[in-house]
């Protein structure tokens, strides 16, 4: 009998319980999983997608453009269905097709395209199957039901129109790859929502590709509707659930803190003002894309009030190594800083260790450096002399810091700060897809044989994150498990 023996590593942002992980199957409805970001869309036709910036339609003259250099492949607007007379209006190149997005049709969307648009054909481009979920908020706040899922896809099939469902095969945001939204209406464009790693989407296939009930609703639609002259009948079998297994607990029986790796992060960059992490001489000076990123500078022991400006995604402040505050997403925020515990000492050591909890990718504005990107103010003076740190979370930081960092038995007190932990599981036989179940953990991300799973926050909805059978493999494999507090 094959026993395979697992490492894994946690990166801590946020306290915890410190209980022990432990493995989850799909069937549990108190988690949703990880996800890789997959669509089906067609990927050798421009979109002239203006609805991601909220802008007016494309003129002649971007079309126009695009056809001066060169471009002699289909070009498509994909519009809301809200936005069909405004798109029109702006009478784009007359080879531009207009398509729609939307999920609950409203006043025949179709219809008006085809009274609109005559000789133009019909498209729905983005067919939404389900939705995805930002932290903190309620799982599928916007979803449709697999029944109204097939009424709406018989009815665009009605109007002899053509479908691209958006998405088909749910997937996972593996690593710091989840996008962010801005907050509706008023609050468009200053409350931040980041998406949590799992892009399950409620869609026909699930997050680790097995039927859900609306594959067998679009099963049986296109049964019903499809001329039998294409041979699609008989249907091919369904496909085979796939595989998963509980592999029990995991004890995080070792620990690191955070501020004790710097040695193992590039050099830190010194700067009179704190800047943003694209802002680094990194990378060939492109900059930090992603990641955590640490402002350390010494103010006065006798300081009383800090005020921060500019911090952008999630930051955790620390005094003397000690978190005193978590703070979100926000233009100003200032905080009381509480009396030393020593007196004497002429300075104390200020971190503030910024989370980029991932980038907007759709609304207004886009370009959203991530750290701090104003000024940090002590008790009423603008604060200098500043080392700036990053935390990229390279497999090589992984792996040297499991090789070469001093790493500690786990305490069972909460104050250990940011801090990584790794444990370790064995698995009898082949590997199968898995979740690790993180509740009990507060936030930070997890790395399987150095591949970073996503994110984890104990604000949910998630509870677990995604292990795809393919990241483990015979032999010892090693799990981190950075947390950030």
């Amino acid at each position: 009998m094959l026993r395979i023996s697992y490492t894994l590593v946690v990166f801590s942002f946020l306290s915890h319980t410190r209980i022990p992980l432990s493995f989850s199957l799909p069937a549990s409805s108190s988690f949703l999983p990880l996800p890789l970001s997959y669509s089906p869309t067609p990927t050798h036709t421009p979109n002239i997608h203006t609805s991601l910036l909220f802008l007016p339609p494309p003129s002649p003259s971007l079309s126009q453009l695009m056809r001066d250099l060169g471009a002699r492949e289909l070009m498509f607007t994909s519009d809301g269905q809200y936005r069909i007379s405004e798109s029109l209006r702006m009478k784009p190149h007359r080879d531009v097709v207009h398509t729609l997005n939307y999920q609950n049709a409203h006043d025949n969307p179709l219809q008006r395209l085809k009274r609109e648009a005559p000789h133009h054909p019909l498209m729905v481009m983005e067919f939404w199957t389900g939705w995805f979920d930002h932290w903190g908020e309620k799982h599928l706040e916007r979803n449709i039901s697999p029944e109204d899922f097939s009424l709406e896809l018989r009815a665009i099939l009605a109007e002899g129109a053509s479908v691209n469902l958006y998405m088909f095969h749910g997937g996972t945001n593996f690593g710091f790859m989840n996008g962010g939204n801005w907050g509706e209406g008023e609050e468009r464009g200053r409350t931040y929502r980041s998406t949590v790693s799992s892009y399950d989407y409620d869609a026909p296939l699930s997050e680790w590709g097995s039927v859900t009930k609306k594959y067998l609703e679009l099963r049986n639609l296109l049964v019903e509707t499809v001329p039998e002259s294409l041979s699609l009948n008989p249907l091919p079998p369904l496909p085979l659930s796939v595989p998963t297994a509980d592999y029990g607990e995991i004890k995080m029986t070792l620990y690191i803190s955070l501020l004790s790796t710097l040695q193992y992060v590039p050099e830190p960059h010194t700067s009179g003002t704190p800047i943003p992490m694209e802002f680094l001489p990194l990378n060939k000076w492109s900059g930090q894309g992603f990641g955590y990123i640490l402002y350390r500078t010494f103010v006065p022991s006798s300081a009383s009030s800090l005020t921060i400006h500019g911090l952008k995604d999630y930051g955790l402040v620390m005094l003397d190594l000690k978190p005193i505050r978590e703070v979100g997403y926000f233009d100003k925020v200032t905080i009381s800083l509480p009396s030393p515990s020593s007196q004497g000492l002429p300075s104390r050591q200020l971190d503030i260790l910024v989370e980029n909890g991932g980038r907007v990718n759709f609304g207004h504005p886009l370009a959203v450096r991530k750290g701090i990107s104003g000024s940090v103010v002590v008790d009423g003076v603008t604060q200098a002399n500043w080392k700036i740190y990053s935390f990229e979370f390279k497999n090589s930081f992984i792996q040297n810091i499991d090789r070469g960092g001093v790493w500690l038995r786990t305490p069972a007190k909460e104050d250990s700060g940011p801090a990584l932990f790794k444990g370790s599981f064995t698995i009898d036989g082949t590997p199968k897809d898995t979740f690790i179940d993180m509740q009990g953990w507060n936030k930070g991300v997890v790395f399987v044989n150095g591949a970073n799973l996503g994110r984890y926050w104990m604000k949910g909805p998630p509870g677990s994150l995604y292990v795809p059978a393919p990241l483990l493999s015979q032999g010892i494999n090693k799990v981190s498990l950075p947390h950030y507090n």
